[in-house]
């Protein structure tokens, strides 16, 4: 006869034993959306949209690419639709120019972009009427006292910082 240690022993060892194949099979069981994404799957998607979003951003037209409230381009303007002149027909974007602060001049942003269209048909590039359209800006600017004070916090002289600050200057936040 066997004693209850040995008994309960034995049922122990063949519990162990019969379910040996069982235990793998636990780890893999469940749905196919409860197993982790694979690397990268998940924030690939963002940066794609972040640098589409970039490259949209270089066709772009500011304000200050013209001279004051002219239609005249400034020479690095010109440079600027060269270079948009170049990769129009290989991408799906629209040239922006970027309207005038709160809509106020649609005279002129009109003639800006009619201009614009002038310089991409003298350029030899057909039918580009389509592809250029008045919008404010993707990004809002500084205005120049938001820019001072932007000048001042990283030079030093404004609140919370030295000269050079989080360039490796004296004083400041990050030093």
């Amino acid at each position: 006869m066997l004693s209850r240690r040995k008994f309960w022993t034995l049922v122990g060892a063949c519990t162990l034993l019969s379910s040996g194949c069982a235990y793998n099979e636990v780890l893999d069981m469940g749905p196919e959306h409860d197993r982790p994404f694979p690397l990268g799957a998940v924030t690939d998607a963002h940066w794609e949209t972040q640098q589409t979003n970039a490259e949209a951003a270089d066709f772009l037209m500011y304000d200050h690419e013209f001279k004051g409230d002219t239609v005249e381009l400034t020479p690095g303007a010109k440079r600027h639709l060269e270079q948009m002149a170049l990769r129009l027909e290989h991408v799906p974007f629209p040239i922006v120019i970027e309207q005038s602060q709160h809509n106020a001049e649609p005279r002129l942003d009109r003639a800006r972009r009619h201009a614009v269209i002038e310089h991409l048909a003298r350029m030899g590039l057909p039918n580009v009427e389509n592809r250029i359209v008045v919008a404010p800006a993707f990004a809002e600017g500084f205005t120049a006292i938001e820019g001072s004070r932007a000048y001042q916090n990283i030079v030093g002289g404004g609140t919370g910082g030295g000269f050079g600050r989080r360039f490796g200057g004296s004083g400041g936040m990050y030093r």
